[in-house]
């Protein structure tokens, strides 16, 4: 991709952010990238275009990262849980360095993913389908209870971590504690994996 396509890109993915994909111009994305505006419909093939692009580079990075922490079955509970661990931890690094691209995931789910196609999300669908996979393989191993629904479990685990990033200044005020600390956020996941894997409940008197 050339500088000026990469240019594009990175100021298309703040203005969608904040203005929506209709508040948002051509005309607008070319004047702050400093090019001329003719250059989206060049290097992209058009707005609609460019807007999946954005999706497309996100996607394609969380599902690389799942499928290398994630790719192969846990062999024990204790493999599972920091595994586990390591996808929550890595994945929030993702949204909080770029949370404009978490605000336009989230704002295209409220709307039916209206302004893009299917295959916009693809890596981001194929992402969720490895970590179901993965804890699939640890319910056939047995680390998991067989009644267990994985797919509620996994679409827990993102909504959790997506609502971190979204709502973390709403969190942050009303809670005093902020998942862009580093400290907090280790000890946040931590105990979220643990609440997912373990629950709330005593273990019963043997």
């Amino acid at each position: 991709m050339s500088s000026t396509a990469e240019r594009i890109l990175s100021v298309a993915t703040k203005l969608f952010a904040e203005r929506g994909y209709d508040g948002t111009s051509v005309r607008a994305i070319c004047g702050a990238a400093g090019a001329n505006v003719n250059a989206i419909k060049y290097h992209f093939g058009g707005k609609k275009a460019l807007y999946a692009a954005v999706f497309q580079g996100l996607g394609d990075d969380r599902l690389a990262s799942a499928q290398r922490i994630l790719g192969t079955p846990a062999q024990t509970l204790a493999e599972l849980e920091t595994r586990l661990l390591l996808f929550a931890e890595e994945t929030l690094a993702t949204w909080l360095a770029e949370p404009e691209l978490l605000m336009i995931l989230f704002a295209e789910l409220q709307q039916g993913f209206r302004n893009c196609g299917p295959e916009a999300t693809q890596g981001l669908t194929e992402q969720r389908q490895v970590l179901i996979g993965f804890l699939k393989s640890a319910q056939e191993a047995g680390l998991l209870r067989s009644a267990v629904n994985v797919s509620l479990v996994a679409g827990t685990l993102f909504e959790r971590l997506n609502n971190q990033v979204i709502y973390t200044n709403t969190i942050s005020a009303f809670h005093g504690a902020s998942i862009k600390d580093p400290e907090y956020r280790r000890y946040w996941t931590r105990h979220t994996i643990d609440l997912l894997l373990h629950g709330a409940a005593a273990a019963p008197p043997t």
